[in-house]
């Protein structure tokens, strides 16, 4: 998956840590010292000052009951590693996206639970970007641009939502975001059918959050295509 070699992983006790090698930071030292932890297990929190934003992975839908609790088969099939691999790679390609800092995974026995720290980018998401009213008809074309900016890297994106699209207002070259690559898969290549199901799987979120505008729709459209 592109850039592994860049990825170092590191065994501390029952616990395994990754990240780039280029990061610039001492890692081990920052993990050793407790600077990643946090003492509750939020799916999401921030930490170093809010510089950073630490995600805990924990199960959803009708696996709820196994809380944070994943099987363990070997470090790189762990959510943790997957993610942090995937976004590794497309940050390292400049798309837009946070930074990945480092990700680890604890082993007890046969299962894990899985973390992942980013830098974190002050923002909004789309969904709140849009009840706010300042979304314009240029808006929704840059997010179909950055759909296909994503797919031209052979990307499936495994939860396209509104509240994985993040906006950054302060920023006029990459005011779009694209973040939470769990799930996702890089490809030998995107085909029709994976086009089709991560841009209707925009239109689903729109539609559920009461968001939904035909016309709006059809910019993102002619953004992702006019960008084919």
């Amino acid at each position: 998956m592109g850039h592994n070699l860049d990825i170092l992983i590191k065994k501390i006790n029952n616990q395994f840590i990754f990240y780039d090698k280029e990061i610039g930071i001492d890692i081990e030292e920052l993990f050793l010292k407790g600077d990643f932890q946090n003492q509750k297990k939020d799916n999401v929190a921030l930490i170093n000052d809010d510089k950073w934003i630490k995600k805990h992975y924990l199960r959803k839908g009708h696996m709820t009951f196994l809380g944070d609790l994943y099987i363990y088969k070997s470090v790189k099939n762990t959510r943790s590693y997957k993610e942090f691999s995937l976004l590794n790679s497309l940050y390292k390609k400049e798309f837009p996206t946070c930074k990945p800092i480092m990700g680890w995974i604890t082993r007890n026995w046969l299962t894990y639970t899985a973390d992942l720290v980013m830098e974190y980018i002050p923002s909004v998401d789309l969904k709140t970007y849009i009840l706010q009213n300042k979304i314009n008809e240029n808006d929704w074309h840059l997010i179909g641009k950055l759909i296909f900016k994503l797919h031209e890297q052979n990307i499936f994106h495994g939860d396209l939502n509104i509240t994985n699209i993040l906006v950054n207002d302060q920023n006029l070259e990459e005011k779009f975001l694209l973040i939470d690559f769990d799930k996702s898969k890089k490809k030998f290549s995107i085909d029709k059918t994976d086009r089709n199901v991560n841009l209707e799987r925009i239109a689903k979120s729109l539609k559920k959050n009461n968001l939904f505008d035909k016309n709006n729709f059809n910019k993102i459209l002619e953004g992702y295509y006019i960008s084919s």
